[in-house]
């Protein structure tokens, strides 16, 4: 009897020892990847931030003005150096292997979070912020805007720039907006891979009307550095509502695309596609192509920062157009009363250097050429907001009628006007143009 038991004991002695012994390895394991994950971040974090800095250094409106570092991350603070002025940001930095993000635990080599400190903003960016989002103070924590940058351990470089939502209400008007994010992905080399956007429902009450609502927006992108790519939209229905009536827009396109044509210069195609309208006007859909052949990269954020991002209190005209501008436009819109199309190819030289006081008021046309043609059904055309100019023109011939349409063929060489092949005096027909004849 004693031998079997100590028999059957003896038997169970190496299944004890093998689960001592894998629990051994399971500890040692667990004491490995801690003190792995205690030791990485000093060592992965610093070699990738280095790496990261020496791609600052190379950006001549990037200031790196502060930078801490610890053993798990650092902090740095980033000037953007804009046209009239500096942002300034705050970026936390976390060293991998394991991150902490906006949303949940990730691996990766570097975690960074960077906010508007709210010191210091450029001007027009202050005022397009503010306009929506209400005074910035100097909380970081309060940013309406925060870029996520992680470095993931794929080939992967994944940057989401974050909109926060809006809910505010000042005087009479309110403006709900539920956020939205702008995702731009790349390899360690800088070239992007897939890159979208999303932005939220946007909602602006004047009182108790519905002055604009964007249901939601969406797109994707393809931008390289040189400031070539393509991008596209969708806003499925835009909706407004002012003096001149309600606005209903469906199913909205927007298209960019552009390409390098020699050293910072670009040819750039946009276009707009409004394939249903409902609106107090006869128009029902509308769909417009602009080429600029040739614009050198200063000119071109010359105009978009004017026309875009200037206030419309604070633009000036004369200044928009001391830049020189090629660009070639087509806009074809169907109404209840029949088509209208618009053909545009203009050469602006731009505003001469002189300060001297032109003799002639239109001596702005010197540095003008080109050519426009317009053709439109006649009902369509009188009954567009366009009517009394369209009148003026018709009642002094300058616009042909046949068979119930209306064409007009102009041809402007540095200041010699040609209406419809027949040589005209400029300034006789902008007073025509403006019914001042």
């Amino acid at each position: 009897m004693r031998s079997d038991t100590i028999g059957r004991f003896d038997s169970k002695r190496p299944n004890f020892d093998h689960m001592k012994a894998l629990r051994l390895l399971l500890v040692t394991l667990t004491a490995l990847l801690l003190l792995a994950a205690l030791i990485a971040p000093g060592l992965i974090g610093p070699k990738v931030e280095e790496a990261v800095q020496q791609q600052l250094t190379l950006q001549p409106n990037i200031d790196l003005s502060g930078y801490q570092r610890g053993w798990f991350g650092a902090e740095a603070l980033t000037l953007l150096k804009g046209k009239d002025g500096a942002t300034e940001t705050i970026s936390e930095i976390q060293h991998g292997p394991v991150l902490f993000t906006r949303s949940g635990l990730r691996v990766g080599a570097l975690y960074v979070e960077t906010r508007l400190t709210g010191e210091q903003l450029e001007p027009v960016l202050r005022h397009q912020l503010e306009a929506y989002y209400g005074p910035i103070g100097a909380n970081v924590d309060d940013s309406p805007v925060v870029l996520e940058t992680l470095v993931a351990a794929n080939n992967r470089v994944i940057n989401t720039l974050y909109l926060e939502p809006i809910d505010r209400a000042v005087a009479d008007q309110q403006i709900l907006f539920k956020g939205g994010e702008i995702r731009f992905v790349t390899d360690y080399r800088g070239r992007q891979q897939d890159s979208r956007f999303d932005l939220g429902e946007f909602v602006r009450m004047d009182g108790h009307r519905e002055a604009l609502y964007v249901q939601s927006a969406q797109g994707d992108f393809a931008l390289a550095p040189s400031g070539a790519g393509t991008l596209h939209a969708t806003l499925p229905l835009v909706r407004t509502n002012n003096d001149n009536g309600p606005l209903e827009l469906r199913d909205v396109q927007l298209e960019y695309a552009s390409e390098l044509v020699a050293p910072r210069t670009l040819k750039v195609q946009a276009g707009v596609k409004l394939p249903e309208i409902q609106s107090s006007t006869p128009a029902r859909s509308l769909t417009q192509q602009i080429n600029l052949p040739s614009i050198s990269y200063d000119d071109l954020h010359h105009f978009l920062y004017n026309l875009m991002l200037t206030p419309s209190h604070q633009r000036s005209w004369p200044v928009v157009f001391q830049r020189p501008l090629q660009a070639q436009q087509q806009l074809d819109i169907q109404t209840a009363n029949g088509p209208m199309q618009l053909q545009l190819d203009v050469d602006w030289k731009g505003m001469p250097r002189s300060r001297n006081i032109p003799e002639k008021k239109l001596s702005w046309l010197d540095n003008l050429n080109g050519s426009a043609n317009i053709s439109a059904a006649e009902q369509a055309l009188m009954q567009s907001p366009l009517i009394m100019q369209a009148s003026a023109l018709k009642q002094y011939g300058f616009m042909q009628e046949q068979d119930g349409q209306l064409t007009m063929h102009l041809q402007l060489d540095r200041g010699n006007l040609e209406v419809n092949g027949q040589l005209l005096p400029a300034d006789l027909f902008v007073l025509a143009l403006m019914g001042g004849i």
